[in-house]
């Protein structure tokens, strides 16, 4: 075995941690999965061509703002608008650290501190980092106050353990297959997540006579 498919189980359940939580923070937003998938496919790959193995979740995003300075704040039409890009900035957050939150509990480290810390050391500067950074930089123009860093941290790492078991299947999933359309891991990870909540009917209301 070469040393990038020693690391290849590492990469299998960061990249599920990505995916499992945007399945999960999709589904605080939408009622239907298959209609609005939360990515399109997630995969990995054990050798990219230097000796190392990496992997990716197509598709996947909440926020899409980008570059907010001092001088060109976003303009919102109302508070609505604002709260809705605010939560979904968070949401983004979050689903960047989780795979190095995955990563961590792969490793061994399940108390939240323990977990963020050992993210941290082993993917600062990383693309997941940059970009988490970059949105919670860009929050203090979408909220009087940003939640503190460890808040959000603390919900990255209370996502992953709630969900092992979802990270745990798709990651064996994909040491096999390599790559996974949406609906196939979702059919994988589905029985690992609790059921979504039924429609709620719309109030009928008496027709006059």
């Amino acid at each position: 075995m070469n040393v990038a498919s020693q690391y290849l189980p590492l990469v299998a359940h960061h990249e599920a941690g990505h995916a499992v939580a945007a399945i999960v923070l999709h589904r605080q937003t939408f009622d239907d999965d298959r209609e609005l998938p939360a990515f399109s496919s997630v995969s990995i790959y054990p050798d990219v061509g230097d000796g190392e193995c990496g992997g990716v979740v197509e598709g996947a995003g909440f926020y899409s703002a980008q570059g907010f300075t001092s001088k060109r704040k976003p303009i919102f039409e109302d508070d609505m608008d604002r709260c809705l890009e605010r939560d979904d900035a968070i949401r983004e957050i979050v689903a960047c650290l989780a795979g190095p939150f995955a990563e961590s509990a792969f490793e061994g480290y399940l108390d939240p501190r323990d977990m963020a810390m050992n993210a941290s050391d082993g993917n600062e500067g990383s693309s997941d980092y940059a970009d988490a950074k970059r949105i919670y930089g860009e929050l203090r123009f979408l909220m009087p106050r940003r939640p503190r860093w460890r808040r959000i941290e603390d919900r990255t790492a209370r996502l992953v353990l709630d969900h092992w078991s979802a990270i745990e299947a798709l990651a064996a999933h994909l040491l096999v297959k390599h790559a996974l359309q949406f609906d196939e891991a979702l059919t994988i990870v589905a029985p690992h997540l609790p059921p979504m909540p039924a429609a709620t009917p719309p109030e009928r209301h008496p027709q006059p006579a």
